[in-house]
């Protein structure tokens, strides 16, 4: 992994400093592997609001689409302390796995949040755009889910899956969770990363899925200013 190569490979960092060093960085990986998993369930739950109170399907459609926003939730938060719990007795590795799978349910959640919003595409609430929350929502959820493999991509493949451009007359550092971020956004904004290269076959497919589900929120805010002028 790349950090921990970073701090243990390097030659000429005494024994001690790196053993001090380590500690930090495991510290700081659990750290944002549970800030995201928080930003993330927080964020499905604002996507999934405005639909509810939209009243937009049946009624059996909407109590089904709010089970499963509650069911959501409540695996998000057990997941978030089943990755606290891996990392205190098991170490990284553990919570990287721990992680993958949050990641995978969290893009299941990113799909039906999609879906919601395609259905309700042409409805608006009142005289002002209706679902501005939710499909900003969905948005910024769409970023953080992909950072997020981005992050676990990107360490748990072996040569790494980005190759950043290195900048002449500095020093080398290793990447950090806003790199990730960085990329991500830009995939959802220009629908494909910028200064990095992928190197990964796996990673390009995630950008593909990525683009795709830019692409059909931003065709859910135009066709709600459509039906907002009509």
């Amino acid at each position: 992994m790349r950090y921990g190569a970073a701090v243990s490979d390097a030659p000429d960092a005494p024994e001690s400093t790196a053993a001090a060093i380590e500690p930090r960085i495991r510290a700081r990986r659990l750290l944002v592997v549970v800030g995201s998993m928080l930003l993330i369930g927080a964020l499905d739950l604002l996507a999934g609001a405005q639909i509810e109170f939209g009243s937009v399907f049946s009624p059996g459609v909407s109590q089904f689409i709010d089970s499963t926003e509650t069911v959501g939730s409540v695996v998000f938060l057990v997941i978030a302390v089943v990755a606290v719990v891996a990392g205190l007795r098991y170490g990284e590795h553990a919570v990287l796995r721990v992680f993958v799978v949050f990641l995978v349910f969290a893009t299941l959640q990113v799909i039906v949040n999609i879906f919601s919003l395609v259905a309700s595409s042409t409805f608006r609430d009142d005289s002002y755009l209706w679902g501005v929350w939710d499909v900003g929502a969905a948005y910024s959820m769409i970023v953080a889910v992909f950072t997020g493999w981005y992050w676990v991509a990107d360490h748990l493949i072996a040569a790494g899956a980005f190759e950043f451009p290195e900048t002449e007359g500095r020093p080398h550092r290793p990447p950090d969770i806003i790199d990730y971020l960085f990329i991500a956004f830009n995939t959802n904004a220009t629908f494909g990363p910028t200064t990095e290269a992928v190197v990964s076959r796996r990673v390009k497919a995630l950008m593909m899925l990525q683009t795709v589900c830019s692409l059909l929120v931003l065709m859910v805010l135009v066709a709600r200013v459509v039906g907002l002028r009509n």
